[in-house]
C-alpha cells in the first residue's frame, strides 16, 4: 500500500514534518503470510487427524475422539505458559520461533503410523501450537503501536485482515487434505503441512528487522494486583466454566460429526462428492460471510437506540448450539442404528459399526445446517465473549484473561469431551447426540442465571466509576 502524508502547506505541520505513514507497516504482511500458511498447516492437519487415528492406526472412533480432545485441549493450555515465557524470560518474537521447531516436526514425526509416534507428535503439535498462539496477534499489536502509534483504525483493519486470513487458511486446508490423502496417502498428505509450517516459520522470521522492539518486564505481580486477579477471575468463572461446555460440542465437529458423517451420510452433494472430513471447511467459510453481516446487524441496531447485552448474545449462541445437536440427532433418527461386527483389536474381540446400505444414508445437507447454526452460534459466543472478557478485565489484566480465555476451550475438552466422547461408539447417534441437545438446554437455562449476576455487578462497578 502507499503511504500518505498532508500536503507541506497543511497550517498544522511543518513542511520538513511528514505525516506518520498510514499504509500497514512492512511487518504486518511477514506476519499476515506467516500466520495464514501456519493456519492451512493446522487445519490441514487437524481435518484428517480423527480418520487418521480410528482407521490407520486402528483406535477406533471412541478412543480417536479422545485423543483429539487431548489434543486440541493442549493446543489451548500451552498458550498460558507461552505468554508467560514470552512475557518474562524470551519475547515473544524468539518464543514463536523457537517452538516452531517442534511444530514442523510433529508434523513430520505424525507420518509414521505408530502409536508412540502419535503421541509424540501431538504433543509437538499441542506445544507449538499453544506456545505460538498468544504471541503472534499480541506481536502484531505492539508493532502497531510502535510503527503507526495513534492509528486505532487502522490497527483494526489489520486484526480483521489477520482473522480473515485465519479463516480462508483453515477453509483452504480443510477442503484440499482429504483429497491430497485420498491421492498419495497419509505419509505424503502429512508431509504437506509440514511443508506449509516451514514457510511459515521462514517468512516470520526473516521480517524480525519489521517487528516492534521488544522490553522484557520481569517486575513481579503485587499482593494488590494478584487480589484484583482473584475478583476478576471469581466474576467471570460461571461466564467461562459454561462457555468451556460450549467448546466441547463445537470441537466434536472434528471427531464425532465426521465419524458420523463417513458411515450414515450420503456424501454425494448436486453430483459432487464432499467428504465429512472436507465439511470442516465448511465453518470457517461461513465465518467470512457471517460475521461481517452479524456485526453490520449489531451496529444497526445501536444506531436505532437498540442496545442488546452481551450476554444475550450469549444466551442466543447457547440455544442455537442445542439447536444444533438437535439436528444432529434428528439425523441419527432418520438414518436409524448402524449393524454392527466383531473385529479383533490388540488380542481382544470389539464390536464396531458398519457402514450403513445407501439408501438408509440421511444427506449430507443435514450436517451443512448443523454447520451453519452452530457457526452462528460460535459467533454469538466466541467473539462476543472474548470482547467481555477484554472489557471486564481491568488494563493490567487484559493479556491475562485473554489467556484465560483459551483454558476454556482446554476444560471442555479435558474434563467434558475427553471422557463423553468415549460414549459414542456405545450410542446410537440419535441418543448420543440428543444427550448432547439436552445438556446445552440445560447450559442455557444456567447461563440466564450467571449472566443476571454478571451483569449486576458490572452495572454496580460502573455506578461507582460515575460516581467517583
Amino acid at each position: 500500500m502507499s503511504q500518505s502524508s498532508q500536503p507541506s502547506g497543511s497550517p498544522h505541520q511543518s513542511p520538513n514534518v511528514p505525516h506518520a505513514p498510514t499504509s500497514h507497516p512492512r511487518g504486518f504482511w511477514f506476519i499476515f503470510w506467516g500466520e495464514f500458511a501456519e493456519r492451512c498447516s493446522y487445519y490441514g492437519m487437524r481435518a484428517i487427524l480423527g480418520v487418521y487415528m480410528a482407521v490407520a492406526l486402528g483406535l477406533g472412533e471412541a478412543d480417536a475422539a479422545t485423543y483429539m480432545s487431548l489434543f486440541i485441549a493442549g493446543c489451548y493450555f500451552f498458550p498460558l505458559l507461552g505468554g508467560y515465557l514470552a512475557d518474562k524470560f524470551f519475547g515473544k518474537y524468539w518464543t514463536i520461533v523457537g517452538f516452531s521447531v517442534p511444530y514442523i516436526l510433529g508434523h513430520v514425526v505424525l507420518g509414521i503410523e505408530t502409536i508412540p509416534a502419535l503421541v509424540i507428535a501431538l504433543f509437538f503439535l499441542a506445544l507449538g501450537s499453544g506456545m505460538t498462539k498468544p504471541n503472534i496477534s499480541t506481536l502484531m499489536g505492539l508493532t502497531y503501536d510502535q510503527k503507526r502509534p495513534g492509528q486505532e483504525r487502522l490497527r483494526s483493519n489489520a486484526f480483521a485482515i489477520f482473522y480473515l486470513s485465519i479463516n480462508i487458511g483453515s477453509a483452504i486446508s480443510s477442503f484440499s487434505m482429504p483429497a491430497i490423502r485420498d491421492e498419495y496417502g497419509y505419509q505424503m498428505a502429512f508431509l504437506f503441512p509440514a511443508l506449509l509450517m516451514g514457510v511459515a516459520f521462514l517468512v516470520f522470521a526473516v521480517g524480525k528487522k519489521h517487528y516492534a522492539v521488544e522490553v522484557i518486564d520481569r517486575t513481579p505481580v503485587s499482593p494488590e494486583e494478584r487480589k484484583i486477579r482473584w475478583q476478576v477471575l471469581q466474576r467471570l468463572f460461571g461466564l467461562f466454566l459454561l462457555v468451556a461446555c460450549f467448546w466441547a460440542v463445537f470441537d466434536q465437529s472434528a471427531s464425532t460429526w465426521i465419524f458420523f458423517g463417513n458411515l450414515y451420510m450420503d456424501q454425494d452433494v448436486f453430483g459432487i462428492n464432499i467428504s465429512a472430513e472436507q465439511m470442516q471447511g465448511w465453518n470457517p467459510v461461513l465465518i467470512v460471510i457471517m460475521l461481517p453481516i452479524v456485526t453490520w446487524l449489531w451496529n444497526v441496531l445501536e444506531k436505532k437506540g437498540i442496545h442488546i447485552r452481551a450476554t444475550n448474545k450469549m444466551v442466543v449462541g447457547f440455544v442455537l448450539t442445542a439447536i444444533t445437536m438437535g439436528i444432529m440427532s434428528y439425523a441419527g433418527h432418520i438414518a436409524g442404528p448402524a449393524e454392527t461386527r466383531e473385529v479383533t483389536k490388540d488380542g481382544a474381540t470389539v464390536t464396531e459399526r458398519v457402514q450403513l446400505p445407501e439408501e438408509r444414508k440421511v444427506s449430507l445437507e443435514w450436517q451443512a445446517v448443523a454447520y451453519t447454526v452452530l457457526t452462528l452460534a460460535e459467533i454469538l459466543i466466541s467473539v462476543t465473549g472474548l470482547e467481555l472478557a477484554f472489557v471486564a478485565a481491568p488494563r493490567s489484566m487484559k493479556s491475562f484473561i485473554t489467556a484465560i480465555w483459551l483454558m476454556t476451550v482446554f476444560v471442555g475438552n479435558l474434563l467434558i469431551n475427553a471422557p463423553i466422547t468415549q460414549l459414542y461408539d456405545k450410542m446410537n447417534p440419535r441418543d448420543y447426540f440428543g444427550m448432547m441437545a439436552v445438556g446445552m438446554v440445560v447450559v442455557s437455562i444456567a447461563f440466564i442465571f450467571v449472566a443476571r449476576r454478571f451483569n449486576a455487578a458490572m452495572d454496580a462497578e460502573k455506578a461507582i466509576e460515575a460516581a467517583a
